[in-house]
C-alpha cells in the first residue's frame, strides 16, 4: 500500500519532475574538460565554498543506480575510482583496476550503441593512456593538495557539452542507459536472464528487479550512498529460494517511481519533518492550498486562525470523493529504510485533527494575549533543558501522532513539563501550552473547557479544581510580595514552587503566615493594592476550601497527583497573565 500511493505520487504530481528512466539528481564536484577527439584539457571544479548550495558541487539530473559494496559503474557520472582509477588510501589495488576497467567497458558499449560523439570521445580518452595519465596526474595533484576526494563526483564535458546532464538532452544516451540497466541478473554464462513475477505494486505480471535500482537518500543514521526500501541479503530473510529484492517482487518502472517519489519528498522542507533519525514525509493525493506540514511544524497564525474559524463559517464542504492524506515516517538502520509509522487518511479529517490539536494547546501568553501557535518542536523542547542534547525522538514523535490522528500523549510527556517547572520554579508558554494539551488528552475536553485563559469556575472535578486554584494563590502570593517589597534576591516562588505544587498542605500554611505581614505593610502603605490583592486571595481560598468542605478536612490538599500537578502549573500560569494583563490595562 505505501509503495502503491508513492508511486501514484510520482505520476500524479511529478510527471513534469521525473527525470528520464535511471536518471537521477547527482552533485558534481568536478569535470574533466575534453575536446571532441578526446584530448584532456584540464580538470573544472564545480565546487563553491561561499555558497551552501554548491559547497560540494552542483546537482544536475544525470545517469544513476543503486550501489552498495559491489563493482556496479554509473555511466558518465562517477568517483574516481571507477573514472581514473584514484581511491582512497584504504582501497585495494586490485579493486581499483577493477572498478575502473568496469567502467571504460560502460562508456565503450554506450559509444557503439549511440554513435554520439561526446561518448565516442569519452572512449577515445579513456583508451587512451597519454591522455589518461595527464588527467590521473593532475588529479593526484590536486589529491595532494587536499582540494580533491576519491569520493567526489565527476563527470566530462566535451566540446562545451555535458552528456550527462539530461537537461541537454542526450536521448540516445538516456535509451542506452535505460536498456543496460532493464532488469534481471547475470547468469553463469554472462548473459541476462530476467524474473517475470507478479508485481506487489502494480498487480501486473512483468519482469521484476532482482535488485531494486534506486536508493532511499537522506535518511539520518544511513549509509551516505543511500538505504534499501525492500531487500533480503541473507539466508534468515529469503524463503521459496528468493533473494534480495524478489522476496518483494516489484517491476523496475514501479520501483524507480517510488523511490523518486518518496527521495523527492525527503528533499523538500515542505514534505519532510525530521524528528531526532526519523524522517516524517506528508503528500496528498492531490495538491492541497493548505501547507499541512508547516501547519504543525512552523504554524501561521492566519493560517491556524483560518482553520480554527472554518466551521463557523461554513467553509468546510466536502464531496464524495474526498482528497486524500498520506504520512509515512522513516528511519535508517545501516543500509535498510525503516518503516516507523504509517498514516492513511482523508484532508478533512486531518484538518479536523489539527483544529481540535491547536485548540487543545491554545493558551493566554504571559501578558493576557491569546498567543502564537505553537509547532511540535517548540512544544517537545519546553519540556528539557536543552532540547538539543536530551530530547528523544518519540517526544516530537508522540505530538505528530496527536495532531494527525488524536492519539493521546504519553503520560510521561506531561511528568517530564511538571518536573521542569519544579526544576526552573517557573512555567513558560510554550510549557503551559504543552501540559493544557497533555492534560486535554488525559481529562478530555469537557473538563478543559475554557481553559486557554483564566478561569475561576472550571468544570474539573473537585480535587482537581483545589489543585488548579493552588497555583493561582502561589501567584498572588508572589504578587503580594513584590508589591510589599519590591524586588528580592529569592522571591517566595524561587524558593516554595517545588513543595507547593506538589505538597500543598506543606508549603501553604507558611507561606499564608507571611503574607499576614506583607498585607499589613500593604494597608498602611498602598491601601488600592491591599484591597485588591487581598480581595482576590479571599475568592481563591474560598475555591479551594469551600464552605462545604468538612471542618475536620485540610485547608490544603495534602499532596497533588501529576497531572494535578499540571493544574496547578496553569493556575499559577493563567493568573499571572491575568494580573499583568489588568496591570497593564489600569496604566493605559
Amino acid at each position: 500500500m505505501i509503495l502503491t500511493k508513492l508511486k501514484e505520487y510520482a505520476e500524479q504530481q511529478m510527471m513534469d519532475k521525473l527525470p528520464p528512466s535511471m536518471y537521477n539528481q547527482r552533485r558534481i564536484a568536478w569535470l574533466i574538460s575534453l575536446t571532441i577527439d578526446g584530448i584532456f584539457e584540464g580538470s573544472i571544479c564545480w565546487k563553491d565554498n561561499s555558497q551552501k548550495e554548491t559547497k560540494k558541487g552542483r546537482e544536475i539530473v544525470a545517469p544513476d543506480i543503486g550501489r552498495t559494496v559491489g563493482v556496479k559503474p554509473k555511466l558518465l557520472v562517477d568517483t574516481s575510482e571507477y573514472i581514473l582509477g584514484i581511491g582512497r588510501s584504504a582501497t585495494k589495488p586490485e579493486r581499483l583496476i577493477e572498478c575502473h576497467e568496469q567502467f571504460k567497458t560502460l562508456i565503450q558499449a554506450c559509444a557503439e550503441v549511440t554513435n554520439e560523439p561526446t561518448v565516442i570521445a569519452i572512449a577515445k580518452f579513456l583508451n587512451s593512456p597519454l591522455e589518461l595519465e595527464k588527467a590521473r596526474d593532475e588529479f593526484l595533484q590536486l589529491l595532494d593538495a587536499k582540494k580533491f576526494d576519491p569520493t567526489e563526483n565527476i563527470t566530462f564535458r566535451v566540446g562545451g557539452k555535458i552528456p550527462a546532464n539530461a537537461a541537454e538532452n542526450f536521448i540516445s544516451i538516456q535509451e542506452f542507459w535505460a536498456n543496460h540497466t532493464s532488469g534481471g541478473e547475470e547468469s553463469e554464462s554472462g548473459k541476462t536472464k530476467s524474473h517475470v513475477m507478479t508485481c506487489l505494486v502494480t498487480g501486473e505480471e512483468k519482469a521484476v528487479e532482482q535488485r531494486l535500482p534506486f536508493l532511499v537518500k537522506g535518511l539520518r543514521g544511513g549509509q551516505p550512498s543511500g538505504t534499501a526500501l525492500v531487500s533480503a541479503n541473507a539466508q534468515a530473510f529469503t524463503s521459496y529460494g528468493l533473494a534480495n529484492s524478489l522476496t518483494s517482487p516489484i517491476s523496475r518502472e514501479a520501483a524507480e517511481k517510488f523511490t523518486k517519489a518518496l527521495n523527492h519528498l525527503l528533499s523538500s522542507k515542505n514534505t519532510r519533518l525530521s524528528v531526532g533519525n526519523t524522517a516524517y514525509v506528508f503528500w496528498t493525493r492531490e495538491p492541497e492550498e493548505i501547507d499541512l506540514l508547516g501547519a504543525i511544524e512552523h504554524p501561521d497564525p492566519q493560517v491556524v486562525k483560518n482553520l480554527l474559524d472554518s466551521a463557523d463559517k461554513g467553509q468546510e464542504v466536502y464531496g464524495t470523493d474526498v482528497n486524500q492524506f498520506y504520512a509515512l515516517a522513516l528511519s535508517a538502520s545501516v543500509a535498510r529504510a525503516v518503516v516507523r509509522d504509517w498514516l492513511e487518511t482523508t484532508v478533512p479529517t486531518v484538518k479536523a485533527n489539527l483544529k481540535l490539536w491547536f485548540l487543545a494547546h491554545q493558551i493566554t501568553d504571559a501578558y493576557g494575549e491569546i498567543g502564537k501557535p505553537l509547532g511540535v518542536y517548540a512544544l517537545a523542547a519546553s519540556a528539557y533543558r536543552d532540547a538539543t542534547k536530551e530530547m528523544l525522538p518519540k517526544v516530537p514523535t508522540a505530538l505528530i501522532r496527536n495532531a494527525l490522528q488524536q492519539i493521546p500523549l504519553p503520560d510521561d510527556l506531561l511528568t517530564r513539563a511538571v518536573h521542569r517547572n519544579r526544576a526552573e520554579g517557573k512555567v513558560t508558554y510554550p510549557r503551559a501550552a504543552l501540559i493544557k494539551l497533555a492534560l486535554t488528552t488525559k481529562l478530555g475536553t469537557d473538563a478543559m473547557t475554557d481553559m486557554a485563559q483564566l478561569n475561576p469556575q472550571t468544570n474539573l472535578q473537585a480535587q482537581d479544581d483545589r489543585a488548579y486554584h493552588c497555583g493561582r494563590l502561589l501567584a498572588e502570593l508572589e504578587g503580594l510580595q513584590k508589591a510589599a517589597l519590591g524586588k528580592v534576591n529569592a522571591s517566595l516562588v524561587d524558593r516554595y514552587y517545588s513543595a507547593a505544587s506538589t505538597t500543598p498542605a506543606t508549603a501553604f500554611p507558611a507561606l499564608m503566615k507571611n503574607s499576614f505581614n506583607h498585607l499589613a505593610k500593604l494597608r498602611k502603605n498602598k491601601v488600592g493594592a491591599y484591597s485588591a490583592i487581598d480581595t482576590r486571595i479571599q475568592e481563591i481560598m474560598l475555591k479551594i476550601a469551600p464552605p462545604s468542605l468538612e471542618a475536620h478536612t485540610l485547608t490544603f490538599p495534602k499532596t497533588l497527583k501529576m497531572h494535578q500537578q499540571g493544574l496547578f502549573a496553569l493556575g499559577y500560569y493563567h493568573q499571572r497573565a491575568h494580573n499583568r494583563a489588568e496591570a497593564a490595562n489600569r496604566s493605559t
